[in-house]
């Protein structure tokens, strides 16, 4: 029996977490088309309202209200979800447009989390790289995802984490 009322929701987890692959679902977006998107629809917004024969105060309410608008076309067209699986000493990041990534978990020598207004950046740092890896999730119009769990995961791994 998985559930139990003593152990309540704990042993629960703690059943799974035993398991030896673990799999997560992650809202992931793909930054620099975001980043692509959204400025280049406030230019293309902010090109039309200066030609419409209307006041400046207009124009700029114009521009003001087509942000949200923007701020959503932008992220559903660079939502690129991804399944995190950690096995075998190793993490390996499925993307929905078929890209994959994969590193050991030795070679990482710490897991920062920065929140973001947006979502979160990720940023894994390894012993003898420099540069840390990015992944940028995004919480903006998306159900709940796996990030907890897979930070618990990560730090059931021995790998430092930091939230900053």
């Amino acid at each position: 029996m998985i559930f139990n009322q003593k152990g309540g929701y704990m042993a629960a987890l703690s059943y799974f977490w035993s398991m030896t692959i673990k799999s997560f679902h992650i809202a992931t977006l793909h930054r620099g088309r975001y980043m692509l998107l959204l400025l280049a629809g406030v230019c293309l917004v902010t090109a039309i309202a200066s030609r419409l024969p209307i006041s400046e105060i207009a124009k700029i309410l114009v521009v003001l209200v087509s942000l949200p608008l923007l701020i959503f076309c932008s992220t559903r067209w660079s939502k690129n979800d991804s399944v995190w699986t950690i096995q075998d000493g190793k993490i390996m990041i499925q993307f929905k447009n078929q890209q994959a990534d994969s590193f050991p978990l030795n070679d990482i020598k710490y897991l920062r989390n920065v929140p973001r207004s947006g979502g979160n950046l990720m940023l894994f740092f390894f012993r003898k790289d420099k540069t840390p890896k990015r992944y940028w999730r995004n919480k903006l119009f998306e159900k709940a995802d796996d990030l907890d769990a897979l930070v618990h995961a990560i730090k059931q791994e021995g790998i430092e984490y930091y939230y900053m």
